[in-house]
């Protein structure tokens, strides 16, 4: 077997470099073509959704913030990557699940029955709640919270 030269290995190991430091963001989803990676449904609902991008940079599609939720309690922590729901007020823009806001049981349901609504941040999820009804929570109360653990 011949040795690799180094400039050949040089460039093969910016390459496989930069695929690792890949930016780490959602996609835009399809509407009426994506389907959500948890529940098969197609996705057609833009003020609801969210994805996970995983360390391979791979992104899930989700119908609801509820699919994303029962698709993170069921996958290892280290394989879910970064976690991100679409704002309720902003259709089709994404929000780290982590600083989002939350509304649990709210009147205004999600796809497949979810009451689970994403907002920008807490302070725009309590905003809604007069309007909406329903509990605030941030996305560890949601994680945390197995009263709301009831999805297909």
């Amino acid at each position: 077997m011949r040795p690799v030269p180094p400039r050949r290995f040089v460039l093969l190991a910016l390459a496989l470099l930069a695929a690792a430091c890949r930016a780490r963001k959602p996609e835009p989803i399809a509407l009426n073509e994506d389907q959500c990676d948890y529940c098969r449904m197609t996705i057609a609902d833009a003020r609801f959704g969210g994805e996970a991008v995983l360390p391979t940079g791979r992104v899930k599609k989700f119908d609801s913030a509820a699919c994303l939720l029962s698709w993170v309690r069921a996958t290892p922590p280290n394989n879910r990557g970064a976690l991100y729901v679409i704002d309720l007020q902003h259709p089709g823009t994404f929000v780290p699940a982590e600083t989002a806001g939350f509304l649990r049981d709210a009147v205004l349901k999600s796809p497949m029955g979810g009451s689970l609504l994403g907002f920008a941040d807490v302070a725009r999820a309590e905003e809604q709640r007069t309007m909406l009804g329903g509990r605030v929570m941030t996305w560890t109360d949601v994680l945390a919270d197995t009263a709301g653990t009831a999805h297909p």
